[in-house]
């Protein structure tokens, strides 16, 4: 959609600054669909991309009194466009590392690290069923399937700022959950380690 700019870009800079909501209007039809586009360059998903581009301009927005030119704006919308989306390729990388440490595998290891990777396997879906509802549901959807906020947050007709809450507490319950038993699972792997 093209903007009927009634304003220079300059004097459009001049109204974001002083935090004219009109003016974060104009920029976000200006610059969107680039911002968007930039962004599925390096995450390759469009749905993601999406959300990296929405989330720069309140990013940006919370920044407005800093940003004093039209170009600033531009600039800073790209960097943060380009930083989240290296940080979500990222988090890709790391969730999918983890789902493939996760997989079983014909591998020639010991009994013994077939057992430990059992009890961790126990330890984690044990937790899970420990947490309130909402975490457990969120926490499961972002870190076993691998899901966005932004798409947590449109499946479960939330606000991401609640999916975000829910996340934290999650994973701050799964913290507390987690002491005892991995204390457990240390001793086994020493008392196994010395006697053999």
């Amino acid at each position: 959609m093209v903007v009927n700019s009634i304003y220079t870009d300059q004097e459009y800079a001049t109204l974001f600054q002083e935090g004219d909501e009109n003016s974060l209007s104009f920029f976000y039809q200006t610059f969107y669909p680039a911002l968007v586009y930039y962004s599925f360059q390096i995450v390759q998903n469009r749905s993601i991309a999406e959300e990296i581009a929405s989330e720069a301009f309140v990013k940006t927005w919370r920044m407005h009194y800093k940003l004093d030119s039209y170009a600033g704006i531009k600039a800073y919308l790209y960097k943060i466009v380009h930083r989240d989306s290296i940080e979500a390729i990222s988090k890709e990388q790391k969730r999918a590392q983890f789902h493939r440490n996760m997989q079983p595998s014909v591998s020639t290891d010991s009994p013994f690290d077939n057992m430990v990777r059992s009890e961790v396997h126990s330890i984690i879906h044990t937790a899970l069923k420990d947490l309130p509802p909402a975490s457990r549901k969120v926490v499961i959807m972002h870190y076993l399937e691998g899901k966005t906020t932004g798409q947590i947050a449109k499946e479960l007709n939330l606000h991401t700022s609640t999916i975000k809450t829910q996340k934290m507490q999650g994973l701050k319950a799964l913290r507390k959950i987690f002491v005892r038993p991995l204390l457990w699972l240390f001793y086994i792997c020493i008392n196994s380690f010395w006697v053999s």
